[in-house]
């Protein structure tokens, strides 16, 4: 898969995301908007930050990952493509938040809040809403609350009920027509301007660019060279099962990442029918 042009990013791309999200300017209204409370300020903030426990586990990079005042950790992502269980993911990406923020020997009622927000383009659950919330509650006893700290939302692009408040809607219409390479008009959102500039400066930057794609180049690689291993495994299982076994993991971690099964077999150099059966085992 080609590396998509510098020139052509948009606040839809992971890179651009991060980019512009990181600016606590631009990441705390709406933060703010999203949750419906005040953030005093931004204390730290990453992108593209990694957690990972140990050289061979799965690892995570968050797309922008910061704390408040309060200790409050948040994860904000973009997702350009509709992959399966977006569930899982968004419980390993707590679990990761939650394995970093507590020090060893600590109790765990000092476990701070947890926040994590998809962005989506597409309708993950097809139910037209803006925005989906996750509720954590009693079986059978809803007024009970099940209040673990952690919480999940997912937003949508591709709205058709307007349940959230203004500025979101207005940020997601954007988000939309990023995506689709559409104009929108921004002239009546001092925020989104502040957002869509952001865009152009960056854009202007070689810096930059250099570093994007740095960043492609090399995930691009241990992409590969995660595929190339595997068969290698396989190949001294002496088992054309073991091989299978290595080559579906990865396949699903790729799809885990949100690459598409096109991306996924040009990246590895294998067919899209064997990728696409790949994909399907268990």
């Amino acid at each position: 898969m080609p590396i998509k042009p510098f020139k052509d990013l948009s606040l839809v791309d992971d890179f651009m995301f991060s980019e512009v999200m990181r600016r606590p300017e631009n990441i705390k209204p709406f933060l703010e908007a999203v949750l419906e409370k005040k953030i005093q300020r931004v204390v730290t903030i990453d992108k593209q930050k990694d957690l990972k426990d140990t050289y061979d586990a799965h690892g995570i990079r968050l797309d922008v990952y910061l704390e408040d005042e309060n200790h409050t950790k948040y994860d904000v992502e973009v997702q350009a493509r509709l992959h399966r269980k977006l569930e899982k993911r968004i419980r390993y990406y707590l679990s990761g938040i939650d394995r970093h923020s507590l020090e060893m020997n600590e109790d765990y009622e000092k476990m701070s809040d947890s926040f994590v927000i998809f962005i989506c383009v597409e309708d993950y659950y097809g139910a037209g809403l803006a925005v989906y919330e996750r509720e954590s509650h009693i079986k059978g006893a809803p007024e009970i609350p099940y209040e673990d700290g952690s919480h999940a939302y997912i937003l949508n692009a591709n709205f058709t009920k307007e349940n959230g408040n203004p500025a979101v809607l207005d940020f997601l219409r954007y988000v939309r027509a990023s995506y689709k390479g559409e104009p929108y008009d921004i002239s009546e959102s001092v925020y989104l301007k502040q957002i869509d500039e952001a865009v152009s400066e960056i854009k202007e930057d070689s810096g930059r660019e250099m570093e994007y794609m740095t960043l492609a180049m090399k995930m691009m690689d241990e992409r590969k060279d995660a595929f190339e291993q595997g068969e290698a495994r396989g190949r001294a299982k002496g088992r054309a099962e073991g091989r299978t076994d290595e080559q579906i993991k990865i396949v699903k971690r790729m799809l885990a990442r949100g690459l598409s099964l096109e991306e996924i077999s040009d990246m590895i150099d294998v067919g899209l029918d064997e990728v696409k059966k790949l994909s399907e085992q268990e």
